[in-house]
């Protein structure tokens, strides 16, 4: 898990590390700036381990590793690289503005793996190494990295291991250039402010907010501790969720930016608790749950910012939420343990008439997703940016399966239609998907 259960301990250290980049190679004119259109696209890893990029009704797919892909020459010029079956890539991470895509690579090169963070034009697959680990380890089960564009801009943020521990790196977007390391410490989770230039970050028990660009100290938020995992900046860059579990209480809080010392509590929780604004800002999805030790969220409501009614979505067992793009719905996943399925269910804004969608169970990788989707959230999207349609990876159901005849065998893509065709969308193998942000 991202923070403590499956992370690789970390200790505090004070030196920087810069991992040379391979090479001074300039990333080519990516396709977006040449005039092509690059919005609502699905970004999957094949079973392979191969990244591909496809539109939401299965045509257009392109094929950005494996085959012949283009990557950089020796002098920078792209030329075409033969296929490797040595090598996989994981966790792709569309950037903002969706012209580029973040994705770890993993080659095995003389009996031992090499670890890198590659960046990739959206359409042509020219790539450029970011990032090489020094040392093999993963962050988390069949995880090299976590990845993270910042909201507006070219940084690009990312956990890895490190020999000093486990690190938080920035890089500017500036090819050639070594990232910055910015945090160490376990576990770590933390969130972007929408405009780039701040970060709220949660180690260990503390939270701090600071900004990285500015080189100014941590601003250390009094009370917080270790009863979350994600912090949450809201929408409009001036406020600061996250929870406190005491002796006394537990409770979910909000303090503004500007005076970090002047908290309000908005309601009370569990002793852990997962929590996201509404793009509005206007409100809060909250989960939580007594048993720390298990991922499921006893469950799920929505409580307006200014610490008014609650509403309830669900207590059927929850083990994550996203809000859609406009806020318009919001989408959960119910674990039912009796059959070892899970199923996504859909609701307004409003939390009313609840659609109960898919049964599926997940892929690994959607699995690690789902487990720490509070922090995923902020990077991997499963919903397409107009609001209307969801994508996983993983099985069908036995219910599912039983209503569709024939299924074919193995993790693949579906496609989700909150509206209208109840039947999910085959887009084929595939063991992770997520959504183009625009």
């Amino acid at each position: 898990m991202l923070a403590a259960v499956i992370l690789v301990g970390a200790a505090a250290c004070s030196d920087s590390i810069h991992n040379p980049s391979e090479g001074p190679a300039p990333i080519l004119e990516t396709s977006a700036e040449a005039g092509e259109d690059l919005v609502d696209r699905i970004a999957y890893v094949s079973p392979l381990g191969d990244l591909f990029t496809v539109g939401p009704d299965g045509n257009n797919q392109i094929q950005l590793t494996g085959g012949r892909q283009v990557g950089q020459g020796p002098e920078g010029a792209a030329q075409a690289q033969s296929l490797r079956l040595d090598e996989y890539y994981a966790w792709p991470t569309w950037s903002a503005d969706g012209t580029k895509i973040a994705a770890s690579r993993v080659s095995v090169r003389e009996n031992r793996a090499e670890i890198t963070l590659q960046v990739m034009d959206a359409q042509s697959g020219n790539s450029h190494t970011v990032y090489k680990n020094q040392q093999a380890g993963l962050i988390a089960d069949g995880t090299p990295h976590y990845i993270h564009w910042a909201p507006t801009g070219g940084n690009l943020s990312f956990l890895a291991s490190t020999p000093y521990g486990l690190s938080l790196l920035v890089w500017d977007g500036t090819p050639g250039r070594a990232p910055d390391v910015v945090e160490r410490g376990a576990p770590l989770y933390y969130h972007w402010s929408p405009d780039a230039s701040a970060m709220a970050r949660h180690v260990g028990a503390e939270l701090t907010y600071s900004r990285p660009a500015a080189g100014g100290a941590p601003q250390q938020v009094a009370g917080a501790s270790g009863g979350f995992r994600a912090p949450a900046i809201s929408p409009d860059g001036r406020d600061l969720a996250y929870a406190v579990d005491t002796p006394e209480g537990s409770g979910l809080f909000i303090t503004p930016i500007d005076d970090l010392s002047q908290s309000r509590k908005v309601m009370d929780t569990g002793i852990l608790a997962a929590f996201s604004w509404s793009p509005d800002g206007t409100r809060l999805a909250v989960g939580d749950q007594q048993n720390p030790r298990s991922p499921i969220l006893d469950r799920l409501v929505l409580t307006p910012a200014d610490g008014g009614p609650s509403t309830t979505l669900s207590t059927e067992g929850v083990l994550a939420f996203f809000w859609s793009p406009c806020g318009e719905n919001i989408a959960w996943i119910e674990v039912n343990a009796s059959n070892q399925e899970m199923e996504w269910v859909v609701s307004p804004g409003a939390g009313t008439d609840a659609k109960r969608l898919f049964s599926f169970q997940p892929s690994s990788q959607m699995f690690i997703l789902f487990s720490f989707f509070d922090q995923y959230a902020y990077s991997h999207s499963p919903w397409s940016p107009d609001g209307k349609s969801l994508v996983m990876a993983g099985q069908k159901g036995e219910v599912a399966r039983r209503s569709n005849g024939l299924t074919p065998t193995g993790d693949r893509i579906y496609v989700l239609d909150i509206e209208g065709d109840p039947t999910p969308r085959d887009l084929g193998p595939g063991v992770l998907a997520v959504w183009s942000w625009n």
